[in-house]
């Protein structure tokens, strides 16, 4: 067959149809997969098969986002292409987190930016001290600048001192951030200083990481700003004379308006503080001396007397929180309640050390056992509100005294084995009346714990190790033994 005959068969009509439509089959899966690549890159239409959606906005954020009219800038300071390759399972919903909120709204922009290579971009911001792996998101002249390795709730082996990552709160940080700096008013809390105070880091931490601004004053030698809204005084190691307690009564009484709350911790291990003591009873609350114990062996952790947890005495400040997850006042000081009305102050308990609780004297001895006597609920967490009105309008301040100072430490406030960081959050927002709050849960994406005893998992254990693999040798020794004598 000649050439000009092979190019007029039926065979290679039929092959050229065929190479033709396979050609055009294979450029239309091209010019799909970039229009989807395209599509998805702005709209959210992929698929999260996670059983907590991991990898998806919650509703509560997509609302807040929807309702956004403010231009936001999210800068992630990575490589992204480094992101997308880690192959490490967190780092993939972080990122996947990170750029839903431009899908949702195009008021918002992500953009990544490796300043390795633009090391330029940072000194636009010198204030803020970015640095690589860092997230910055801006709104008009307010920043919020974020790491991407506190986006992960990382949890300690108390034995091996080895951590490991928990769950994720891309979400939960990423919302908050996007809220603090859209947001036209944000309430501004302060922790005192100058007597030694503690100063919980995580606990502040938690504070801006949900759009409070925090600052600190020195009860000593500063005036308290007319624009706060909350102060915290945590375990003071020396006691405040009576021109700085007058600080206090002024903050509170707020020229006749109130509206403030003042918080004070006490601590297993202050002082004598027979100032502060006074100031506290004007307000209807006692700190007495020694340490809270629980002998209930079911409300201890670590096997620690000291370390345990209390119960809710009223459902304040509770609606977001999970009541059957209790908080924890380890190293408390038993509070009293000096009365419950007098002269416009009311006095509410909100949390309790429960019933099978005792309070160990300050110089008891190594071996002090409670009697049965001894054993009775003591006051963790008390309210006192000092109310009047203006008319028909009720005006009032706050005093909250809380036995143990402990209750802030990072262990409790990031652990969810206790309630402690919903339940401080949620009675500060609800002291301070504030209405941009969402709640998001940390995204878990292991899987679930089987549940076992640690009898049961050694004994799944040897099974796996020793019996199972026995087994097989047995086996097979046999079924040899059987065919080499047939």
């Amino acid at each position: 067959m000649n050439i000009k005959e092979a190019f007029h068969s039926r065979r290679f009509k039929y092959g050229a149809l065929s190479t033709a439509i396979s050609a055009i089959f294979i450029v239309l899966i091209i010019i799909f997969n970039v229009v989807a690549s395209l599509l998805t890159d702005k709209f959210p239409l992929t698929i999260d098969l996670t059983p907590n959606s991991a990898f998806k906005l919650s509703q509560e954020s997509i609302d807040f986002v929807r309702n956004l009219s403010k231009d936001v800038s999210v800068y992630v300071l990575a490589n992204e292409k480094n992101l997308e390759s880690s192959g490490d399972l967190y780092t993939s919903q972080i990122k996947s987190v990170i750029d839903q909120y431009s899908q949702y709204n195009s008021h918002i922009s992500t953009s990544y930016v490796d300043i390795v290579k633009d090391p330029t971009f940072v000194t636009q911001y010198s204030d803020l001290n970015l640095s690589y792996n860092d997230v910055l998101i801006t709104c008009g002249t307010k920043s919020r600048k974020l790491s991407l390795s506190s986006m992960f709730n990382i949890s300690t082996n108390q034995y091996t001192g080895q951590q490991s990552i928990r769950s994720s709160k891309a979400e939960q940080l990423m919302t908050a951030a996007i809220m603090g700096v859209t947001s036209d008013s944000n309430v501004k809390v302060a922790f005192l200083t100058g007597h030694e105070e503690a100063q919980m880091t995580s606990f502040q931490e938690l504070l801006t990481q949900n759009n409070f601004e925090i600052s600190t004053i020195n009860l000593t030698t500063d005036e308290i700003p007319g624009d706060i809204d909350v102060l915290f005084m945590l375990a003071p190691q020396r006691d405040p004379d009576n021109d700085q307690l007058q600080k206090l009564d002024t903050f509170l009484e707020n020229g006749q308006r109130y509206g403030k709350m003042l918080f004070y911790a006490a601590d297993a291990g202050q002082v004598p503080t027979p100032n502060l003591d006074a100031f506290l009873s004007d307000w209807g609350v006692a700190v007495g001396e020694g340490s809270v114990a629980e002998t209930d062996t079911s409300k201890i952790f670590n096997y620690n007397p000291y370390f345990c947890t209390v119960e809710f005495t009223a459902d304040d400040y509770t609606d977001e929180v999970n009541t059957t997850i209790k908080p924890s006042m380890p190293f408390g000081r038993p509070l009293e309640v000096l009365y419950e009305a007098q002269s416009g102050y009311l006095t509410q308990t909100l949390l309790s050390y429960s019933d099978t609780a005792a309070v160990v004297p300050v110089n008891a001895a190594s071996d002090w056992q409670p009697a049965e006597a001894d054993l009775h609920s003591v006051p963790a967490l008390v309210r006192s509100t000092y109310l009047r009105y203006d008319g028909l309008d009720p005006l009032q301040s706050h005093v909250f005294v809380a036995s143990s100072a402990s209750s802030m430490e990072n262990a409790l406030i990031s652990s969810k084995s206790v309630s402690n960081a919903d339940y401080y959050l949620q009675l500060l927002n609800t002291v301070t009346e504030r209405g941009d709050v969402i709640s998001i849960a940390p995204k878990e994406l292991g899987g679930s714990e089987l549940g076992i005893t640690q009898l049961q998992a050694t004994m799944i254990s040897s099974v796996l190790i020793y019996v199972l693999p026995i087994l097989i040798v047995v086996i097979g020794l046999i079924i040899w033994i059987r065919r080499r004598h047939k």
